[in-house]
């Protein structure tokens, strides 16, 4: 149904509001007391019949005597009625229904004694005629029903809170990857990811726990320069030569490296942004062995100096798109692909991703927290915050975008458009915060269209059957 025929049946209902309340005020001034008034009818119904037989007995006797007695008239009352003159009363004069199926007609009636009552149709009209306890009771019941989504202050306050405080972490915190200076100016690295990388630490976690799978994990796409794939992919060096390969990506290497490994080939991206593959005299191998040595490979170079890009990261460098960073003192803007490799070969790796994970987590945190807590609090059960999971979704929406708008202002207005500054642990979670929002929406209006449907064709039989 169209938004303009809702509104008209809303003003179709309010009118019929108006007038039902109008009804129950003018009974609610009727002071009648139908039962006093029958005890009262049933007293002179018992009097009237004393009377009678005592008439009936008087009658008997005087014929008893030889008296005449007259007939009684059967049209004659016994009671003799007083009419009793009463002041003038206004009557409510009920409005004529149109009879016929013309709907509009209906529309125009309701609309015009709405605007003589002075309610506004540019609001809801139910709002303003229903009373207050009866809206409250069908929320009530539709929030039993269908669960409440709605926010009060308290949903507001958490929801601003963590993302703020999201924000906050992401400046303190997480900063750039390391020290470095961009454009003349000297920004401080992340405390944690320094920490992280920290050579003498990740040297000794690199050889006491994944060194040992170097020899066991040869894989067809390591080549570290540009001579190494003969001449196929430009622009790759030992720096760059991760990036650059598919197969090192910690998520598309599950596809790409694995199918590399099986088919003993490499699969790059070159500094032009082109996707290459490079034929080598690997032996291919099953899948069950390529997804160990995959596994295996991954591990082996996440604690090297250089680490492993994050999940995703490579398909930046795919095709010249322009970006809005500029990286020289020229201000000219370059291309993502070159953005990547400067984030990258700048300590942005996986190392400095799960620092990043901070952001992200303590808006879930906060926000799935806070949820649960208060279901707890005021006695809700699972089933009802299955009902609700649509409030959970919307609100860990508004935390991830504030967050996510956090770190774009982090990176505009306090590192000086650095690229290295940016969130994208972040700006990944983005992605299935507004997937779930969605998916929950459809949803909650599938279930309300459903029982909106059921109630109609309950109204239709019924209808049918009283006809």
């Amino acid at each position: 149904m169209s938004d303009d025929r809702l509104s008209a049946a809303a003003a179709v209902v309010a009118y019929q509001a108006v007038t039902l309340t109008e009804l129950r005020g003018l009974f609610d001034q009727v002071e009648f007391d139908l039962r006093d008034v029958l005890e009262r009818e049933l007293r002179l119904s018992d009097t009237l019949d004393s009377v009678e037989s005592e008439f009936d007995a008087v009658r008997a006797r005087l014929q008893a005597m030889g008296v005449v007695v007259p007939a009684q008239d059967s049209q004659s009352s016994a009671v003799t009625t007083v009419s009793v003159e009463t002041p003038s009363r206004p009557r409510y004069a009920v409005p004529i229904v149109p009879t016929d199926s013309d709907f509009d007609q209906l529309v125009r009636l309701a609309e015009a004694q709405l605007d003589l009552l002075g309610i506004d149709l540019t609001r809801d009209p139910l709002q303003q005629v229903l009373p207050s306890s009866q809206i409250a009771r069908s929320l009530r019941s539709y929030a039993e029903e269908h669960g409440d989504v709605s926010w009060d202050k308290a949903d507001w306050t958490v929801v601003l809170a963590a993302g703020v405080l999201a924000a906050l972490l992401d400046v303190i915190l997480v900063r750039i990857p390391r020290d470095a200076t961009f454009l003349g100016k000297k920004y401080p690295g992340s405390p944690l990811t320094k920490w992280l990388q920290d050579g003498n630490r990740a040297q000794g976690i690199h050889d006491h726990y994944f060194k040992r799978f170097e020899k066991l994990a040869k894989v067809p796409y390591d080549a570290a320069t540009t001579k190494a794939t003969g001449g196929l992919v430009s622009g790759m060096r030992p720096a760059t030569h991760r990036l650059q390969s598919l197969g090192h990506d910690p998520a598309l290497g599950f596809l790409a490296g694995v199918a590399d490994l099986m088919r003993g080939t490499g699969t790059y991206i070159d500094k032009a942004g082109q996707l290459v593959q490079v034929a080598t005299d690997a032996t291919p191998i099953d899948l069950i062995n390529a997804l160990i040595t995959q596994v295996r490979h991954l591990l082996s170079d996440v604690y090297t100096p250089a680490g492993l890009q994050p999940p995703l990261f490579s398909l930046l460098q795919l095709g010249q798109v322009n970006s809005p960073f500029a990286l020289g003192p020229s201000g000219v803007k370059v291309p993502f692909t070159d953005v990547a490799r400067y984030m990258y070969t700048n300590g942005y790796d996986l190392r400095h991703f799960f620092t990043m994970g901070i952001t992200p987590g303590v808006v879930s945190a906060v926000i799935r927290g806070y949820w649960l807590l208060n279901s707890y609090a005021t006695g809700g059960t699972a089933a009802q915050r299955k009902l609700e999971h649509a409030k959970l979704t919307s609100m860990l929406l508004l935390g991830h975008t504030i967050a996510t708008s956090g770190t774009l202002l982090k990176t505009g207005l306090l590192f000086g458009m650095n690229p290295a500054a940016l969130n994208y642990n972040q700006i990944l979670a983005m992605a299935p915060a507004t997937i779930a929002w969605f998916k929950e929406a459809i949803a909650r209006d599938h279930r309300i269209n459903q029982a909106l449907e059921k109630e109609w064709q309950l109204l239709l039989a019924e209808s049918q059957g009283q006809s």
